[in-house]
C-alpha cells in the first residue's frame, strides 16, 4: 500500500491514478475528498495529527507527501500558516512513517527553492536562494526529508517540482498556474492578465510526468541530493500566451499589472540527476499538454 498525503488535489489525483495503473493499493490522507473516480480509499486526517498519521502509515510500504500550502502570495501574507503546514506537517509525516515502519517518503518539493538562479538552466548544486516564505518552507521540509535517510537510515525521495501544469487545475483556485488561468480566461474571451513584462520565463511540467516521477521513486534506494523534475525547456510567459492562442485559434490582448513580490524572474531546470537517478524523461509534449488542455 501506498499512502499519498494530499492525494486530492491536482498534482495528488495524477500521482494515485498512476499508482492505482501500476497496481498499488492506494490510501489518500487530506483535509477533503478526492475527485469522483479516484481508485484509492480516503481517510480525513491532518499532516499535524502524528498519532493518527503514525496509526494510518502501518503497513504501508511507502508515502508519498503532497500535502502543503503552495500558494507564495498567501505564504507572504501569513507565512506562520504556511511554515506550519509545510514545514511541521513534513516532519511530523517523516515520523509518523519512521514510527510506523515505513522507509520511504517522497516529498513535493518546489522550484521555489532556488529563487532568482545565477545560471540557467539550474541543477541542483545550485545555492538555494528563496524569496518568499513558500520556498523557504519547502527548503526546511526537503533538508528535513534528506537528513532522514543519513540519521535514521530511510531511503526517502524530495523532488524539486517546477511549474506543474495538466487537466483537473482548477482556475477558480489560489493555487493555480499561469497556464489554467489563460486557458480559462481564452475560454471565457477575457483579457488574461501577465504580472510583469511577460519575459520572465518557466519551466512547465505535464502533471502525467510528475506523477510518473513519483512512481519512479518507489523503485529506488533514495537520493541523498534533491531532484529536479521538469521538463528543461524554457518558455516565456508572452511565448506560453502565443502558443495557447495559436492552437485554441482565438487571439487575446493581455492586462499586464505590476510584478508580484516573491516571484522569480528565470527558471529552467537541468534534468541530468532525475535522468540518472531515477530513468525519468518527460513524455508529454507542452503542444500536447496545451491542446489537452484547451480541449476540455
Amino acid at each position: 500500500m501506498i499512502v499519498v498525503t494530499g492525494g486530492s488535489g491536482f498534482i495528488g489525483t495524477h500521482v494515485c491514478s498512476a499508482l492505482a495503473d501500476e497496481g498499488h493499493k492506494v490510501r489518500i490522507i487530506d483535509i477533503a475528498p478526492p475527485p469522483f473516480g479516484v481508485k484509492a480509499e480516503f481517510v480525513r486526517a491532518s499532516v499535524l495529527d502524528p498519532i493518527r498519521l503514525t496509526k494510518l502509515f502501518a503497513g504501508a510500504d511507502a508515502v508519498i507527501h503532497l500535502a502543503a500550502l503552495i500558494d507564495v502570495q498567501s505564504s507572504i501574507a501569513d507565512p506562520f500558516s504556511d511554515f506550519q503546514i509545510n514545514a511541521e506537517g513534513t516532519v511530523t509525516v517523516l515520523e509518523a512513517a519512521r514510527r510506523a515502519g515505513v522507509k520511504k517518503v517522497s516529498y513535493a518539493s518546489s522550484a521555489a527553492v532556488y529563487g532568482n538562479p545565477t545560471s540557467i538552466p539550474v541543477d541542483e548544486s545550485t545555492p538555494a536562494n528563496p524569496l518568499s516564505p513558500y520556498g523557504l518552507s519547502k527548503l526546511t521540509g526537503e533538508r528535513l526529508v534528506l537528513l532522514y535517510n543519513s540519521l535514521y537510515g530511510m531511503e526517502n525521495n524530495a523532488l524539486r517540482l517546477f511549474n506543474v501544469y495538466g487537466k483537473g487545475q482548477s482556475p477558480h483556485s489560489p493555487y493555480s498556474g499561469v497556464i489554467t488561468k489563460f486557458a480559462n480566461a481564452i475560454s471565457s474571451e477575457k483579457r488574461p492578465v501577465i504580472f510583469g513584462d511577460g519575459s520572465q520565463t518557466r519551466d512547465f511540467v505535464h502533471a502525467d510526468d510528475v506523477a510518473n516521477a513519483f512512481c519512479l521513486t518507489l523503485k529506488t534506494r533514495g537520493c541523498n541530493s534533491p531532484i529536479n523534475i521538469a521538463s528543461g525547456k524554457e518558455t516565456t510567459i508572452l511565448e506560453l500566451l502565443e502558443k495557447m492562442c495559436a492552437i485554441s485559434g482565438k487571439a487575446a490582448d493581455p492586462e499586464f499589472k505590476e510584478a508580484r513580490t516573491g516571484d522569480i524572474l528565470r527558471s529552467c531546470a537541468d534534468i541530468t540527476l532525475a535522468r540518472r537517478e531515477l530513468g525519468y524523461k518527460p513524455t508529454v509534449s507542452m503542444d500536447n499538454g496545451l491542446k489537452e488542455l484547451l480541449s476540455e
